[in-house]
């Protein structure tokens, strides 16, 4: 049986497992591993944590795909009884460190925690809110510029993840006064 790009199933499960194979090499900090499930494992294991961190209830359940246009997506459930899916491009996976694996991760957990979390919009922004309960600034803006990079385009990180934090001014007060 050929797929629409004429790949035979044997060879995308082979491309996909050199993939993940090579993936597993440069994640995790961990001696090689040579199978999709068990990246995968180790991707469901992140996500418990962060659920745990974002309060998120819902089932969710780690994918790695051969190609995904969106490098890393989740999909709402079609049926109240089934978990979200999160698919993860195995190629971009490949390109990203520990803390931008995490990053993205609780970016597409923001997107599970606005699901649930009717009537707001989904949004990137708001996404991007989300995951910065658990994840550092720093680490979203390095996983967009990869996207970028991967797509060729360039955005806009203000849109995408608020304005930048400002210095906090000096509270009143708190100097120490030598007049009394």
């Amino acid at each position: 049986m050929r797929s629409r790009s004429g790949l035979s199933r044997t060879s995308a499960l082979l491309a996909l497992t050199i993939l993940v194979w090579s993936v597993s090499r440069t994640t995790f900090g961990a001696e090689p591993t040579t199978t999709p499930t068990a990246i995968e494992g180790r991707l469901q294991a992140l996500v418990g944590k962060l659920k745990k961190r974002l309060e998120i209830t819902p089932a969710i359940v780690v994918t790695i795909v051969p190609s995904n246009a969106l490098m890393m997506s989740v999909e709402a459930p079609t049926e109240p009884a089934k978990p979200f899916l999160l698919s993860v491009d195995a190629s971009f996976l490949n390109t990203l460190n520990d803390e931008e694996i995490e990053a993205a991760i609780a970016h597409e957990l923001g997107h599970v925690w606005i699901f649930t979390h009717h009537p707001y919009l989904q949004t990137e922004e708001l996404a991007n809110q989300i995951a910065m309960r658990a994840v550092s600034r720093s680490s979203l803006e390095r996983v967009y510029a990869k996207v970028w990079e991967r797509g060729g385009t360039k955005g806009d990180l203000a849109r995408f993840l608020g304005p930048p934090p400002t210095a906090q001014p000096a509270a009143a007060g708190l100097a120490s006064d030598t007049t009394r």
